[in-house]
Protein backbone atom coordinates (compact mmCIF):
# COMPACT_ATOMS: atom_id res chain seq x y z
CA UNK A 1 0.00 0.00 0.00
CA UNK A 2 1.49 3.34 -1.06
CA UNK A 3 2.10 6.07 1.49
CA UNK A 4 -0.35 8.93 1.42
CA UNK A 5 1.18 12.03 -0.19
CA UNK A 6 1.79 14.96 2.13
CA UNK A 7 -0.68 17.81 1.67
CA UNK A 8 0.77 20.79 -0.18
CA UNK A 9 1.13 23.73 2.21
CA UNK A 10 -0.98 26.66 1.17
CA UNK A 11 1.05 29.71 0.17
CA UNK A 12 0.59 32.67 2.47
CA UNK A 13 1.89 36.20 2.98
CA UNK A 14 2.50 37.65 6.43
CA UNK A 15 1.03 41.09 7.04
CA UNK A 16 2.40 43.90 9.25
CA UNK A 17 0.61 42.46 12.31
CA UNK A 18 2.25 39.07 11.83
CA UNK A 19 -0.87 37.34 10.51
CA UNK A 20 -0.53 34.78 7.73
CA UNK A 21 -2.93 35.54 4.90
CA UNK A 22 -3.58 32.93 2.16
CA UNK A 23 -2.41 34.23 -1.21
CA UNK A 24 -5.61 33.01 -2.89
CA UNK A 25 -7.69 35.62 -1.02
CA UNK A 26 -5.37 38.53 -1.91
CA UNK A 27 -5.50 40.64 -5.05
CA UNK A 28 -2.94 39.57 -7.67
CA UNK A 29 -1.47 43.09 -7.64
CA UNK A 30 -0.64 42.78 -3.91
CA UNK A 31 1.12 39.44 -4.39
CA UNK A 32 3.08 40.68 -7.44
CA UNK A 33 4.16 43.85 -5.61
CA UNK A 34 5.33 41.84 -2.60
CA UNK A 35 7.35 39.54 -4.86
CA UNK A 36 8.94 42.47 -6.71
CA UNK A 37 9.83 44.29 -3.48
CA UNK A 38 11.43 41.19 -1.97
CA UNK A 39 13.48 40.43 -5.09
CA UNK A 40 14.75 44.01 -5.31
CA UNK A 41 15.51 44.10 -1.58
CA UNK A 42 17.53 40.89 -1.77
CA UNK A 43 19.66 42.49 -4.49
CA UNK A 44 20.05 45.69 -2.44
CA UNK A 45 21.03 43.83 0.73
CA UNK A 46 23.56 41.65 -1.11
CA UNK A 47 25.02 44.76 -2.77
CA UNK A 48 25.29 46.52 0.61
CA UNK A 49 27.04 43.48 2.06
CA UNK A 50 29.50 43.50 -0.84
CA UNK A 51 30.11 47.26 -0.53
CA UNK A 52 30.87 46.91 3.18
CA UNK A 53 33.25 44.02 2.45
CA UNK A 54 34.97 45.83 -0.43
CA UNK A 55 35.25 49.02 1.62
CA UNK A 56 37.19 47.12 4.28
CA UNK A 57 39.45 45.60 1.61
CA UNK A 58 40.26 49.03 0.17
CA UNK A 59 40.92 50.51 3.61
CA UNK A 60 43.18 47.57 4.39
CA UNK A 61 45.18 48.15 1.17
CA UNK A 62 45.76 51.80 2.08
CA UNK A 63 46.46 51.09 5.76
CA UNK A 64 48.98 48.40 4.84
CA UNK A 65 50.83 50.86 2.60
CA UNK A 66 50.79 53.63 5.23
CA UNK A 67 51.94 51.30 8.01
CA UNK A 68 54.75 49.93 5.83
CA UNK A 69 55.85 53.46 4.88
CA UNK A 70 55.85 54.51 8.53
CA UNK A 71 57.75 51.41 9.68
CA UNK A 72 60.49 52.03 7.13
CA UNK A 73 61.09 55.28 8.97
CA UNK A 74 60.86 53.71 12.41
CA UNK A 75 57.43 55.17 13.08
CA UNK A 76 53.81 54.13 13.44
CA UNK A 77 51.22 55.65 11.12
CA UNK A 78 48.66 57.89 12.78
CA UNK A 79 46.16 60.35 11.37
CA UNK A 80 44.74 61.24 7.97
CA UNK A 81 46.27 60.64 4.55
CA UNK A 82 46.02 61.95 0.99
CA UNK A 83 47.52 59.68 -1.68
CA UNK A 84 47.87 60.50 -5.38
CA UNK A 85 48.88 58.20 -8.22
CA UNK A 86 52.13 58.94 -10.12
CA UNK A 87 50.22 60.44 -13.06
CA UNK A 88 48.03 62.41 -10.62
CA UNK A 89 44.90 60.95 -12.21
CA UNK A 90 43.71 59.16 -9.09
CA UNK A 91 43.43 60.53 -5.59
CA UNK A 92 42.48 58.72 -2.40
CA UNK A 93 41.77 60.50 0.87
CA UNK A 94 41.47 58.72 4.19
CA UNK A 95 40.50 60.61 7.31
CA UNK A 96 39.10 60.15 10.78
CA UNK A 97 36.30 62.16 12.29
CA UNK A 98 35.71 62.22 16.01
CA UNK A 99 32.28 62.61 17.56
CA UNK A 100 32.68 64.98 20.49
CA UNK A 101 30.49 65.80 23.46
CA UNK A 102 31.11 68.04 26.44
CA UNK A 103 31.19 66.97 30.07
CA UNK A 104 30.00 68.90 33.12
CA UNK A 105 33.31 70.79 33.22
CA UNK A 106 31.98 72.98 30.41
CA UNK A 107 29.36 74.49 32.72
CA UNK A 108 32.06 75.14 35.31
CA UNK A 109 34.16 76.80 32.60
CA UNK A 110 31.20 79.04 31.73
CA UNK A 111 30.97 80.15 35.36
CA UNK A 112 34.69 81.03 35.36
CA UNK A 113 34.28 82.96 32.11
CA UNK A 114 31.32 84.86 33.59
CA UNK A 115 33.60 85.86 36.47
CA UNK A 116 36.07 87.20 33.94
CA UNK A 117 33.42 89.20 32.10
CA UNK A 118 32.30 90.87 35.34
CA UNK A 119 35.89 91.72 36.26
CA UNK A 120 36.62 93.06 32.78
CA UNK A 121 33.43 95.09 32.45
CA UNK A 122 35.26 98.38 32.11
CA UNK A 123 38.29 97.26 30.15
CA UNK A 124 37.22 94.44 27.84
CA UNK A 125 36.23 94.70 24.21
CA UNK A 126 32.50 94.51 23.42
CA UNK A 127 33.39 92.32 20.45
CA UNK A 128 35.16 89.81 22.69
CA UNK A 129 32.19 89.76 25.06
CA UNK A 130 29.84 89.07 22.15
CA UNK A 131 32.09 86.23 20.91
CA UNK A 132 32.20 84.66 24.38
CA UNK A 133 28.44 84.90 24.92
CA UNK A 134 27.73 83.56 21.43
CA UNK A 135 30.00 80.57 22.05
CA UNK A 136 27.60 79.24 24.69
CA UNK A 137 24.42 79.76 22.67
CA UNK A 138 22.60 76.56 21.72
CA UNK A 139 20.94 75.89 18.36
CA UNK A 140 17.34 74.80 17.74
CA UNK A 141 18.26 71.23 18.70
CA UNK A 142 19.75 72.39 22.00
CA UNK A 143 23.30 71.70 20.79
CA UNK A 144 26.38 73.86 21.30
CA UNK A 145 28.51 74.81 18.30
CA UNK A 146 31.77 73.01 19.09
CA UNK A 147 33.89 75.22 16.84
CA UNK A 148 32.83 78.32 18.84
CA UNK A 149 33.82 76.67 22.12
CA UNK A 150 37.16 75.59 20.67
CA UNK A 151 37.73 79.09 19.27
CA UNK A 152 37.82 80.51 22.79
CA UNK A 153 41.10 78.70 23.39
CA UNK A 154 42.80 80.77 20.70
CA UNK A 155 42.76 83.96 22.76
CA UNK A 156 45.94 84.72 24.72
CA UNK A 157 44.37 86.16 27.83
CA UNK A 158 46.62 86.25 30.89
CA UNK A 159 43.85 86.38 33.47
CA UNK A 160 44.38 83.29 35.74
CA UNK A 161 40.62 82.72 36.01
CA UNK A 162 40.39 82.66 32.20
CA UNK A 163 43.23 80.12 32.08
CA UNK A 164 41.37 77.96 34.60
CA UNK A 165 38.29 78.16 32.37
CA UNK A 166 40.28 77.03 29.33
CA UNK A 167 41.69 74.09 31.30
CA UNK A 168 38.13 73.10 32.25
CA UNK A 169 37.11 73.25 28.58
CA UNK A 170 39.97 70.89 27.75
CA UNK A 171 38.77 68.50 30.44
CA UNK A 172 35.16 68.81 29.23
CA UNK A 173 35.93 67.44 25.75
CA UNK A 174 34.78 63.82 25.50
CA UNK A 175 35.49 61.81 22.34
CA UNK A 176 32.55 59.40 22.22
CA UNK A 177 33.43 57.69 18.93
CA UNK A 178 35.74 57.87 15.93
CA UNK A 179 34.62 57.12 12.37
CA UNK A 180 36.94 56.37 9.46
CA UNK A 181 36.22 57.79 6.02
CA UNK A 182 37.77 56.97 2.66
CA UNK A 183 37.02 58.71 -0.63
CA UNK A 184 38.19 58.29 -4.23
CA UNK A 185 38.55 60.95 -6.91
CA UNK A 186 39.45 60.90 -10.62
CA UNK A 187 40.97 63.87 -12.45
CA UNK A 188 39.47 64.92 -15.78
CA UNK A 189 41.31 66.38 -18.76
CA UNK A 190 40.83 69.90 -17.40
CA UNK A 191 42.65 68.96 -14.20
CA UNK A 192 39.59 68.92 -11.94
CA UNK A 193 39.00 66.06 -9.52
CA UNK A 194 35.59 64.38 -9.37
CA UNK A 195 34.46 62.19 -6.49
CA UNK A 196 33.67 58.56 -7.23
CA UNK A 197 30.22 58.34 -5.67
CA UNK A 198 30.03 55.28 -3.41
CA UNK A 199 28.25 56.72 -0.33
CA UNK A 200 30.75 54.95 1.91
CA UNK A 201 30.23 57.44 4.72
CA UNK A 202 26.92 55.86 5.67
CA UNK A 203 28.38 52.36 5.97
Amino acid sequence: MSKASKPVKERTLTDAQGREIPVKVLHTEIVEKDTAVRKAMQCALKLQERIVSDKQKMIQIIENYLNDAARRNGLEWKGNALLVSFDEKYRIEMRFREKIQFGIELQLAKQKIDECLKAWSADSSDNLKAIINEAFQVDKRGQLARYRIFALRRYKIKDPVWKEAMELIDKAILVTSTKQYISFSVRDEAGNYHRVVLNFSAL
